[in-house]
């Protein structure tokens, strides 16, 4: 006969999730990081990206099996800018990697050439990539010049190509605009980094649309993330995560406010940290967390209440991840009815349609 706990368990397993209670061991994971060259001319494609963003993420995630996705952020400019890279880290809550893109502004440049070099090293050599052959890490160089091969203290393309292709990773070179000496050079990178090379307008082509599902998707994530069951020693963390979350939705235009919604429903709740998830998996039993460790939800309760409590919250989760699936679909459908809200040769699709081709490779398909 099953124990009261292991009905709770066997409840939870049901409700408890975002996307549901997939073990991680069995998800395969997906790193992306963005070369991007954040000079003047490249203001366009940075304004776009900043709409664009988590649309991409909201197509990197699915791939079946459904991937746990990282991304990061390498800015360039030149010797003389204000800086010549800027390193921002891989992180898996992309909520860090909007705010860092929404840092970027293109200033400087206009003399042709860029530290390309520079920046691509920094993306193979400070950002901390995973060492399991099993995951799927790639780069995405974007730009609109050539690089310096002319700097002495610089190390040459072709060895920086190797070192990247020697850690597992594919380097694919997007060029904005039209510029011949940089179609040379692009290509050449994504030959030597095994990957392609995806011209799009110097602009990025990308297009963000306002629909009427927008706010209501962004006020539901608002509730959806609310229901957050950190506990132990991920509390500190997860508080500061809530701060940072109803930052970027303030700072979100509301197309981006809509993905972002979206994306956050779909991945759910970190398996480690949220309390439902955990005891769903049979990681830890709610009877044996301390009551300082509890999450704020479970506070006071009576020990006799707390896995009601807890069945209430995850009911609740369910409840909303079923409204946001439906406004997410609506609004997809909404959006295919836009003439020119989606183009062949937009910085977003090209990423995308490389993405899942190449993610095929560690058996990710789309």
């Amino acid at each position: 006969m099953k124990t009261r706990l292991g009905l709770v368990a066997a409840a939870l397993l049901t409700a408890v999730s975002f996307a549901g209670a997939t073990k991680p061991e069995a998800r395969p994971s997906v790193e992306v990081v963005f070369v991007i060259d954040t000079t003047s001319s490249m203001s366009g494609l940075i304004e776009g990206a900043k709409q664009r963003i988590w649309a991409i993420a909201n197509e990197i995630s699915k791939g079946r099996p459904a991937p746990k996705v990282k991304m990061g952020l390498v800015a360039f400019r030149d010797k003389g800018d204000a800086y010549v890279t800027k390193v921002f880290d891989l992180s898996e809550n992309l909520d860090n990697i909007y705010k860092d893109l929404l840092s970027l502004s293109a200033e400087g440049g206009g003399d042709g050439p860029e530290h390309v070099i520079a920046a691509l090293d920094d993306a193979v050599s400070k950002v901390s990539w995973s060492k399991d052959p099993k995951t799927f890490k790639v780069v995405y160089l974007v730009g609109d010049a050539a690089p310096h091969e002319d700097y002495a203290d610089a190390p040459s393309l072709a060895a920086v190509m190797q070192k990247a292709v020697r850690r597992g990773l594919i380097v694919n070179s997007v060029q904005c605009g039209t510029d011949g000496a940089t179609t040379v050079a692009f290509g050449r990178i994504s030959r030597l980094g095994e990957g392609r090379l995806l011209p799009v307008p110097q602009d990025g082509g990308m297009v963000a649309v306002a629909t009427p599902f927008d706010e209501k998707m962004a006020a539901l994530s608002a509730r959806l993330e609310g229901t957050g069951l950190a506990y132990g020693r991920s509390k500190a963390e997860a508080r500061e995560s809530g701060l940072l979350a109803a930052a970027v939705r303030g700072m979100s235009s509301a197309p981006a406010a809509a993905e972002r919604a979206e994306y956050k429903a779909r991945k759910g709740f970190d398996s480690e940290s949220d309390l439902a998830q955990a005891v769903a998996e049979n990681r830890v039993a709610l009877k044996d967390v301390k009551a300082d460790d509890l999450p704020d939800a479970l506070r006071g309760v009576s020990a006799d209440k707390r896995e009601q409590r807890l069945l209430e919250i995850t009911a609740e989760r369910k409840k909303l991840k079923g409204e946001m699936d439906g406004l997410a679909m609506q609004r997809a459908s909404w959006l295919k009815t836009q003439p020119g809200a989606k183009r062949a040769d937009s910085f977003d699709t090209r990423l995308v349609d490389a993405l899942k081709a190449q993610a095929a490779m560690k058996g990710i398909v789309y």
